[in-house]
């Protein structure tokens, strides 16, 4: 009996033990949003390492500018950041080429790139003057050594020389093809009941010259907000056609955002004196950092649109007293203060812009002070202009937040708004961009 009990108690207990590895494992695979694996590889703007910080990807064209080139039209796009580490680290890079839903297409890497598949980034340079210490690093393409020759979807992997597999960072991009024509029309929501705070973006893919036999099994467009991918929408089909024009026209809900709100500001370009939004600024010695104050700010939820200038969520790296913000701007402790009571139930507030990826980020989550009755956070930025607002997130829901519960939302607000043409033509196994466009909402 004494075997044979413990025969059973080891089987009971590998079994135990694989229930548990099976239900660890679906967890991983699940929780999307915590990446248990480190270094899980996501398609998609994302720092890997916290010593990274300020990763800009644009069109050199405009430093603000979106990071999207023409395919074949000389365009470069620029992609740099800092490392602040005191040690010198050698990083290399990569692309990879996705499909419309940012999988990882079925094109090899000489299906696309004509050149190196990897390569060096071979410009850096020291901060100078600054109270922290980091190293800057830049890097263009296409360029000698890499070049494309597909449109769609990419995503540049960076990583140190012989770590591949333990990227610092990715960040998305895409090179257009002009195939087709788009035209929009920005308005203020045909429903009645969303009239007063949301906007609807009708438009039209016109595709003369340009054959496209099936457009609604074969034709994929996203709509964009501020290009922001957290609120994109996907997924729509023609309304109506009418020989090689295509009407996305809707009476529904199907093409319609948030407005929002006109974007907060600060701006630390200076830190020797107060400019917009700044309180006081303070040297602590407890990190050796400037300290800047901002002052409160309020709850607009409730409050009537106001139109003032803002940059529709984007920063920009500058310092004036220099002549070279990128190594000559310094890095500053910000502090944020909203009165707000009584506190939110079933969520937390963060502070949200293109800063932080348009992402929910744990280190920009603010925190409830019961004593003053306010909400505040304190944050690490470089030297520059900075438009910020506050989101919402229920618990539960990593991905999908609500401005409106502090900002509101306003038809009038001007937000700018892109869509991208995917096609994949009958023979293809990949997505191409066959058409792009960007409007700004004037009201």
């Amino acid at each position: 009996m004494s075997n044979r009990f413990a025969q059973f108690t080891t089987i009971s207990t590998v079994l135990l033990g694989l229930i548990f590895v099976i239900c660890s494992s679906n967890q991983i695979i699940d929780d999307d949003d915590d990446y248990i694996i480190e270094n899980y590889i996501r398609y998609d703007d994302h720092i890997y390492d916290d010593s990274i910080k300020t990763v800009l990807l644009f069109n050199t064209r405009n430093e603000m500018s979106y990071p999207i080139i023409s395919l074949n039209g000389g365009e470069t796009i620029k992609l740099s950041f800092d490392d602040l580490r005191r040690e010198n680290s050698v990083y290399n890079y990569t692309i990879i080429h996705c499909d419309a839903n940012w999988e990882v297409s079925a094109l090899d890497q000489n299906e696309y790139i004509d050149g190196f598949y990897e390569d060096e980034i071979f410009d850096f340079k020291y901060s100078n003057n600054t109270d922290l210490y980091y190293t800057h690093y830049n890097m263009s393409f296409p360029n000698e050594n890499m070049k494309l020759t597909k449109s769609g979807n990419y995503v540049i992997m960076v990583y140190k020389v012989n770590e591949k597999e333990n990227p610092i960072l990715t960040k998305r991009f895409m090179v257009f093809e002009s195939n087709v024509g788009i035209t929009m029309n920005i308005k203020r929501a045909t429903d009645v009941n969303e009239s007063y705070f949301r906007q609807e973006i009708d438009f039209k893919i016109n595709h003369d010259g340009y054959d496209i036999k099936d457009p609604f099994g074969r034709l994929n467009v996203v709509l964009m907000q501020n290009y922001r991918w957290d609120n994109a929408i996907t997924g729509l089909k023609p309304k109506f056609i009418n020989d090689t024009e295509l009407n996305y026209d809707y009476n529904n809900s199907e093409n319609v955002f948030d407005a929002n709100n006109e974007f907060r500001e600060f701006d630390i370009k200076s830190i020797r004196y107060n400019t917009i939004r700044v309180k006081k600024i303070k040297f602590e010695a407890h990190d050796k950092l400037n300290h800047v104050y901002l002052l409160p700010d309020e709850r607009r939820s409730f409050k009537q649109y106001y139109s003032q200038a803002d940059i529709n969520g984007n920063f920009l790296i500058k310092r004036n007293e220099g002549t070279d913000s990128e190594s000559e701007a310094d890095y500053v402790k910000v502090h944020f203060t909203l009165p707000y009571t009584p506190p939110l139930n079933d969520g937390n507030l963060y502070l949200f812009g293109k800063f932080c990826d348009w992402k929910f980020k744990e280190e920009l989550k603010l925190d409830y002070d019961t004593l003053n009755l306010r909400y505040h956070k304190e944050i690490l930025v470089k030297q520059g202009y900075y438009n910020y607002l506050y989101c919402f997130v229920k618990d539960g829901s990593k991905n999908t937040g609500d401005i409106s519960v502090v900002e509101g939302s306003h038809y009038e607000t001007k937000n700018e708004y892109s869509i991208l043409v995917y096609h994949r033509e009958l023979n293809d196994n990949f997505d191409k961009l066959v058409g792009y466009a960007t409007v700004a909402d004037e009201n």
